[in-house]
């Protein structure tokens, strides 16, 4: 391979050949002018996309606003998660609006997440730096990003309050220098417990000094967060103007009251059409947890046209629909659209940008990047034409922080819906039973 390397080196002949093909082309050097002056974007955008769509719906669901603000952290799981249970905790309240603590939330979570992380560091001890496991996990020790099943698992064991409760903090909103300070801590722990491991000490010995490192990872997040309380007095006015009043509220008290379901009712369908994933097998992840002990992310694969069926049956109901997506693809913020014909790159670029989904995800050109919640679908003879989607980025995008999603983009973009289980049949109950094949942690569409 070495020896033959230089043969594929670009010559001087050939980039002269490219320039030629380009300057022979007079549209070319018309999109080089506004291209290299503007915004793609702006440019290349369908305006008849953008006048097509519109805020009318047939079947929507209250949110029981506002809008949430994830702002400069990679929690779009967790406000997606939290805006959905608000959708059920004010019917049970008959309020108009309300909001959990995220900031509560996100402290469970990253310390979860640190002692899940050393826990790992103990058990792959014997496995060098450059292991690939390793490296993944030592590369982001506690990211951000999660799914249903840790949100589940932290709402089971510390319960959940509102935002009044625990309010946001800087560090919430922006996470960069929590994560700096968790990462640089936690590596430094791993190092540790390695240098242990190498001196003879056994494991006994190494879960010691976790303790120790957690005590500080403890420190760090109550003091860049805040502590979480253990009790709390909360008060509401509900739609007839009457007032509720629960003093000293526990947290997990405060779950049971105001949403009242049981996580392990929740399920996860997947609609992943690669030759790794068939469909109607279960999937789960490596490492794609947050606590120790907890409970795995299964998943159902399924064709799309079931994801979508199953949407429409929980709106239809009257529910919100908490769904997974690559939000990066074929999306409009300022517009608030998700649509597959909302740029005409082909025009500019004169060529296609058409590969197809396998391809798109075989190579990584598409993966989960984001959640959402469907609030409303616009049926038209019973089929879907469009989406309305509560989406976690502020009111200062999209329609008041509502997106308008196509038909089309969901079969392109849509890859997991998080749904009650009384919205599966029983044959889908049936195989979430199977055993789940394991996905490597690199996985797209983790």
């Amino acid at each position: 391979m070495a020896k033959d390397i230089n043969s594929g080196a670009l010559t001087i002949k050939q980039i002269e050949s490219f320039e030629k093909d380009f300057q022979t082309r007079p549209e070319n050097k018309i999109m080089m002018n506004a291209v290299t002056r503007g915004n793609i974007q702006e440019i290349a955008i369908n305006r008849q996309v953008i006048n097509q769509m519109d805020l009318s719906f047939s079947n929507e669901v209250e949110s029981g606003g506002p809008i949430t603000d994830q702002m400069q952290a990679g929690t779009c799981w967790l406000f997606a998660e939290l805006n959905w249970l608000r959708t059920l905790a004010i019917k049970k309240m008959k309020a108009e609006k309300f909001e959990f603590s995220q900031n509560y939330i996100i402290f469970w979570n990253k310390l979860e997440k640190s002692n899940y992380f050393l826990e790992n560091m103990i058990e792959y001890r014997d496995k060098p730096w450059d292991d690939r496991r390793v490296y993944h996990l030592i590369n982001i020790p506690v990211p951000d990003g999660g799914e249903w099943h840790m949100a589940a698992d932290i709402i089971d064991k510390y319960g959940i309050v509102p935002k009044s409760a625990m309010p946001d903090t800087f560090n919430r909103e922006k996470s960069k220098f929590l994560n700096e300070m968790l990462f640089y801590k936690l590596r430094e722990g791993a190092a540790k417990l390695r240098a242990m491991h190498e001196e003879g000490k056994p494991v006994s010995a190494l879960r010691k000094e976790k303790m120790e490192i957690m005590k500080l990872i403890y420190r760090i997040l109550a003091i860049m967060l805040g502590e979480p309380p253990r009790k709390f007095d909360f008060g509401f006015r509900d739609k007839d103007k009457k007032y509720h009043r629960s003093p000293g509220i526990t947290p997990k008290q405060f779950f049971k009251k105001y949403v009242g379901i049981n996580t392990a009712d929740i399920y996860c369908l997947l609609s992943c059409p690669t030759p790794d994933t068939p469909y109607y097998k279960t999937f789960t992840a490596e490492f794609f947890a947050n606590t120790i002990g907890g409970r795995e992310m299964i998943a159902l694969n399924v064709p799309n046209n079931i994801l979508l069926g199953r949407a429409i049956q929980v709106l239809k109901s009257g529910e919100a629909c908490l769904f997974s997506a690559d939000v990066l693809q074929h999306s409009h913020s300022k517009e608030g659209l998700l649509d597959t014909g909302i740029y005409d790159y082909d025009l500019i670029f004169n060529t296609p940008f058409k590969m197809d989904k396998i391809t798109r995800i075989q190579t990584l050109q598409t993966r989960l990047t984001h959640c959402m919640v469907l609030v409303g679908v616009d049926l038209v003879n019973g089929k879907p034409v469009k989406w309305k989607v509560e989406n976690s980025w502020g009111e200062s995008v999209g329609k008041k922080g509502i997106f308008i999603m196509s038909e089309n983009w969901f079969d392109e973009h849509v890859y997991a819906l998080i749904i009650h289980k009384k919205f599966l049949t029983k044959k889908m109950l049936q195989l979430f039973k199977q055993p789940p094949i394991s996905l490597p942690p690199w996985h797209p569409m983790i």
